[in-house]
């Protein structure tokens, strides 16, 4: 079994090689942004100049793609996890993704995509048949949260889910 290193422990092999490889790794699970993965191996003990070197070449051979990694996190957030446009602009910065490249996979989140995800959680869990001003509230906060504007919340719950502008 093999064990795993703590933040504290520095790497046995400092190597262009053995760092291309932690990559690698962490590549093979997810896209990263080239600031995540900058992180992810300098925080493992790798000296930032040589991880800075490995991560061009990296780029030079298109492994790391902020626009793909930006593209598929969109995708996945709107999707699948049901988040909306402000909310994936906030988590795109957090990883460090460009505002250009960031604003490029925005765009492929249409509002009928939005609209439709926001129905989709509406009807997940709707009001209660005479929902107090709390429930309603509650509600509202909680879909500002995931990231819709607030203009489509109350669009949508003044009118219901199923109206159509």
């Amino acid at each position: 079994m093999r064990r795993r290193r703590g933040p504290s422990d520095p790497p046995s092999d400092i190597s262009t090689g053995a760092i291309r490889a932690a990559a690698l790794r962490l590549l093979g699970r997810r896209d990263y942004t080239h600031t995540e993965l900058s992180a992810k191996l300098t925080t493992r003990g790798y000296p930032g100049d040589v991880v800075r070197e490995v991560l061009a070449q990296l780029a030079a051979d298109r492994l790391v793609d902020d626009r793909r990694a930006a593209a598929a996190h969109v995708r996945t957030a709107s999707r699948i996890k049901g988040r909306g446009r402000q909310r994936i602009a906030r988590e795109l910065t957090a990883r460090g993704v460009d505002e250009d490249v960031a604003a490029d996979a925005l765009g492929q989140i249409s509002p009928d995509d939005e609209r439709a995800v926001l129905r989709r959680l509406l009807t997940r869990s709707p009001l209660p048949p005479h929902p107090t001003p709390a429930d309603r509230r509650r509600l509202f906060q909680r879909l500002v949260r995931r990231g819709f504007s607030i203009d489509l919340v109350a669009k949508m719950l003044r009118y219901g889910p199923d109206e159509d502008d």
